[in-house]
């Protein structure tokens, strides 16, 4: 459970990332299959090169901030999105090479914006996700191996 500080500053990013998502999550992915090529199987480069997939994270992220006092309003795009990272074989030791690059994405590209106080809130929200979503799947792998 996040604490109402933690949400309050979650809370508080929103307009950045309605403004600066899409920067944030190009620079996140170049970023990240820069600094971990093992995980750039897992993802579609006709996406990566349309822009599709940076424009779906910044709305996931988005989305995640806008209801992060209210997860269950996501509750059918988490379903999707744990279908879909099932089919491709994501599995729990991914999640923290995804974290350490979002906050090291957030820091980067927000500069000095990219408050410690942020970058606490952001990690204990994305770790909270992060086990929803590795929860799931080991539901969906362990539905699959029955």
């Amino acid at each position: 459970m996040l604490s109402p500080a933690t949400i309050d500053v979650i809370k508080q990013t929103v307009p950045v990332l309605q403004e600066h998502g899409e920067t944030l999550t190009r620079h996140f992915y170049q970023r990240m299959f820069t600094h971990n090529p093992e995980v750039k199987a897992f993802f579609n480069p006709a996406h990566q090169q349309a822009g599709t997939q940076q424009r779906a994270l910044a709305g996931a992220i988005c989305a995640y901030a806008q209801h992060i006092d209210n997860p269950a309003a996501l509750a059918g795009a988490v379903e999707l999105i744990a279908q879909k990272h099932a089919s491709l074989g994501i599995k729990a030791e991914h999640y923290p090479i995804v974290g350490e690059n979002l906050l090291a994405s957030i820091r980067e590209v927000l500069g000095e914006a990219a408050t410690d106080d942020i970058i606490n809130a952001w990690g204990e929200a994305y770790g909270v996700l992060a086990d929803l979503f590795i929860q799931r799947e080991g539901q969906i792998y362990q539905q699959q191996e029955d």
